[in-house]
């Protein structure tokens, strides 16, 4: 079985702005793939081994054109300005350094032999609400921390033939494209499983490059509403207004977005099933 990690990026040329290869470079005997668009290549070989050249424009279509074009058996799917922590102990909250992320590595190859065709690394921003209280708070299961059926975002594991044979694509809508492949999958009755006992943090939204320089207000209402219409019993479109010392969003505070019912979807699944 072959795994293979995978970086979109677009308009971040330097090492100093690659921080996901710079991560993998230092704590990872894998070798990440930089896929730009093709007049990036050059710059990006310069420092990188792996660089491929994609057509597609966007951060939806460049998942789906690797997606379509790999010939790995699982890939990850990572942003491009992320560092990464873990919990030494899962069921305690907190967080220190990662410096060996092959272990996380081999978890998400071990989530694939369990089942999982579709999954993540949650976020560092709410890992601290993970503590096991409930199960929709997270569950120990083979000495790591898991929640099934919620949102993966910036951060996937595929397994790649079965995602294909599913459907699901990742550039149904030019923006929550990662909710509606999710719930695509979910609402056939195949869960997603999300590691929280390792977390990526980022920059923020907004920074120069990659989606900002598409996402516009108009861009953002399309994505909400398009999820909406496609899955209008899971999906309730709403209006947030983001806070003014946040540096995400700063073109638009005000924004059309969506609340997301994962396991109202997840139990729709079963009772079809």
């Amino acid at each position: 079985m072959t795994t293979r990690i995978y970086i979109p990026t677009r308009g971040r040329i330097g090492m100093s702005r690659q921080v996901t290869l710079r991560e993998f470079k230092a704590y990872s005997t894998h070798i990440p793939t930089i896929v730009c668009p093709p007049d990036e290549v050059k710059a990006h070989l310069a420092y990188a081994p792996r660089v491929l050249g994609c057509p597609a424009k966007g951060i939806g279509p460049t998942r789906q054109w690797i997606l379509n074009n790999s010939s790995a058996d699982i890939i990850i799917l990572a942003d491009d300005d992320m560092r990464f922590s873990y919990r030494p102990n899962p069921s305690i909250t907190k967080l220190e350094k990662c410096e060996a992320l092959d272990p996380m590595i081999k978890l998400i190859e071990w989530c694939v032999g369990q089942g999982f065709i579709h999954g993540g690394v949650g976020a560092r921003q709410g890992n601290n609400r993970k503590d096991c209280h409930t199960r929709r708070h997270g569950v120990i299961e083979a000495g790591h921390l898991f929640q099934d059926c919620e949102r993966v975002n910036n951060f996937h594991f595929l397994d790649r033939a079965k995602v294909l044979a599913a459907g699901a694509r990742f550039d149904a809508l030019p923006v929550m494209e990662d909710f509606h492949f999710s719930l695509t999958l979910i609402t056939q009755g195949l869960p997603n499983r999300v590691i929280h006992d390792y977390v990526w943090n980022q920059e923020g939204s907004g920074a120069v490059g990659g989606c900002s320089l598409y996402r516009t207000p108009q861009v953002q209402a399309e994505g909400a509403d398009g999820l909406h219409a496609a899955f209008p019993k899971f999906v309730k479109v709403v209006t947030k207004v983001s806070k003014d010392t946040c540096p995400s969003w700063r073109e638009f505070k005000e924004r059309k977005d969506v609340i997301v019912y994962w396991m109202k979807a997840w139990e729709a699944s079963q009772c079809q099933s």
